[in-house]
């Protein structure tokens, strides 16, 4: 959190900022008794377990600068509370809007050829025919497809899109095709999804009935020179196979996220491959996004104390 917001929440409250490593660390018990509410960055290094709870009798409200709050809870303190009531919120759809931002970005540099028109600009040195060396590029009546369009990230891009001259496809679970078409969007399936999309952008959860979910039959569904987005997990995909089809120079991908390896280890081919653009997991907050994180901590804290509804309450 930025000074700004340190300051907000001061005046709604007395904060500690001791931050906790240890919830059974020698003089955690006192200073955790008497705190009427906790918050928490992203991935922290301490949980709270049921015996942690159980001394604190006052807690009100948990909320985490992360994609959601029951991270910071082990399974029986997550019931314990359940029961008692104890407010939750997380910041799930505010780590989502940089992750909608970066893969609209992608989606109109790839659709412009931009990658390799900016390393072969390099490499030759000399005047480039646009229409010659590009004749297929450009953002106009190109058909986008998102691989699991969720409420976090994939509802926020398809708000992003609607405003180009796009064909936007989408796979989704938990949208209809009504609500799809509210978007300016249609809802297809995977395999539609794969066949008729220049760019697909993934959005997939890595849980274990994704594990490896797209594998060797959808990219081989890829038309020839369509880009491959992961800004998800990796664990969705199938390496082996992706990185086979990106050998034969048919298809092209941008990953932000990779399996088994993060980071992605020093001998991986995909590092040498030229349709093959890497970034080291930026997609999420960083820098001054942070700060949208810890906004949103210091306004679903006010809205406890003040007994207001939450905005991203669970």
């Amino acid at each position: 959190m930025n000074a700004e917001q340190w300051e907000r929440l001061n005046t709604i409250a007395n904060v500690d900022r001791n931050v906790i490593t240890d919830f059974h660390a020698d003089g955690v018990d006192e200073q955790i008794a008497q705190a009427d509410y906790i918050f928490s960055g992203w991935g922290p290094d301490a949980r709270i377990d049921a015996d942690a709870l159980a001394k604190m009798p006052n807690i009100k409200g948990i909320a985490a600068a992360a994609g959601n709050t029951w991270r910071l809870l082990t399974p029986e303190a997550l019931d314990a509370v359940k029961t008692r009531g104890i407010l939750m919120s997380n910041s799930g759809y505010v780590n989502g809007i940089p992750v909608a931002e970066y893969c609209m970005a992608m989606i109109l540099m790839a659709n412009k050829d931009f990658f390799r028109a900016e390393r072969i600009y390099r490499e030759r040195r000399e005047y480039i025919n646009r229409e010659v060396e590009f004749p297929t590029a450009g953002n106009y009546h190109k058909t986008v497809g998102l691989v699991t369009a969720s409420a976090r990230i994939g509802r926020h891009l398809l708000g992003l899109l609607k405003s180009y001259r796009m064909r936007v496809l989408a796979e989704s679970r938990s949208m209809d095709a009504e609500e799809t078409a509210s978007y300016g969007a249609t809802k297809v399936n995977l395999d539609t999804l794969f066949r008729e999309s220049d760019v697909i952008s993934v959005h997939t959860p890595s849980l274990p009935a994704t594990q490896g979910m797209i594998g060797e039959k959808y990219f081989k569904m890829m038309k020839d020179g369509a880009w491959f987005i992961n800004s998800a997990r990796g664990a969705v995909v199938d390496a082996d196979a992706m990185i086979a089809e990106l050998k034969t120079g048919r298809i092209n991908a941008i990953l932000d996220v990779t399996d088994p390896d993060e980071p992605l280890s020093a001998d991986s081919p995909l590092w040498d491959m030229p349709n093959v653009i890497l970034t080291p997991h930026i997609a999420g907050s960083e820098g001054t996004e942070l700060q949208g994180m810890g906004e949103n901590v210091v306004n679903e804290l006010t809205h406890m104390i003040k007994g207001e509804p939450l905005d991203f309450g669970e």
